[in-house]
């Protein structure tokens, strides 16, 4: 689910920014940015977002501006020695007609040692403070759409209980027809003389193939679990997620048996809403 929280404070008095973007997506998936010198902390952070969130792809963004006091540099004058020496040799070498400029030499980072003087306790202090506050701002959020989001889901499972319960009172009209038709062709084969008892048992053989009553008594459990489950907080957009899985499964079931147009047409509604549910509980946790 999505959500934005950015945050700057002042501590000590250095600068610290912390960002915080999620977007749906259906596992967790952290990026971290911080500054070159902060990179020792970022696992710190990263298992402090994974215990707050399950779901999503969650990019966090941290920098700290320190006070000019916080190192020193030192240039490494024998280093810098030999490196003149080197170009030296390598004008005089090539015959070129040129010197060494300090301009040269500052390309070789190693010549200047920076002694910075890092408090990664105090860093990592400041930092935890100010993305526990991203952390509730970003929850607020998507609990707001995670709240829209139920409204809309427990519309659909309404829609899909009022179909179910409509291809239920169909239930007699389609044994009704199973019956008629196999009547009928048993007629046209034989003619008019037909041993009613075999009739009867053929066609209680087609009717138990075709009985979507064990079906419809199963989608009604897996709704009742559906109910259960979008109350609970732990875990909810996985668990749900299944529970879609097996109605779908016996909405497929009852498609195949459906030998009513009106049957087949409230079928179609449960299967789409059902896919209509699942769009939106896979992002939700």
């Amino acid at each position: 689910m999505t959500g934005y929280s950015y945050k700057e404070n002042y501590y000590d008095e250095q600068y610290l920014t912390t960002e915080i973007k999620t977007v749906n997506h259906r596992f967790l998936d952290v990026f971290v940015h911080l500054p070159s010198f902060l990179s020792p902390l970022e696992m710190s952070i990263k298992e402090l977002i994974s215990s707050s969130f399950t779901r999503g792809k969650i990019e966090v963004s941290v920098y700290l501006r320190l006070k000019d006091t916080s190192s020193t540099v030192t240039p490494n004058l024998e280093l810098a020695r030999q490196y003149c020496d080197s170009l030296k040799k390598i004008i005089e070498t090539c015959g070129l007609n040129d010197s060494v400029q300090l301009s040269h030499l500052i390309k070789y980072q190693d010549i200047l040692v920076s002694d910075s003087k890092r408090d990664y306790e105090s860093y990592w202090k400041w930092i935890k403070e100010s993305i526990e506050g991203n952390i509730q701002e970003v929850n607020s959020m998507r609990s707001k759409e995670g709240d829209s989001t139920k409204v809309n889901v427990l519309f659909l499972l309404k829609e899909i209980e009022e179909a179910l319960e409509t291809v239920f009172l169909h239930v007699p009209e389609m044994e009704k027809l199973i019956f008629n038709c196999f009547n009928t062709k048993m007629t046209e084969l034989v003619g008019e003389v037909i041993d009613a008892d075999r009739v009867l048992n053929e066609v209680g053989v087609l009717v138990s193939k075709s009985c979507v009553n064990e079906e419809i008594e199963r989608f009604k459990h897996h709704i009742k679990h559906f109910y259960k489950i979008i109350e609970s907080n732990t875990d909810v957009g996985k668990k749900l997620d299944f529970v879609c899985q097996e109605m779908h499964r016996e909405a497929n079931t009852l498609g195949s048996k459906a030998v009513l147009p009106s049957i087949t047409e409230f079928i179609i509604i449960i299967k789409n809403n059902i896919e209509k549910i699942r769009e939106q509980i896979r992002n939700i946790e």
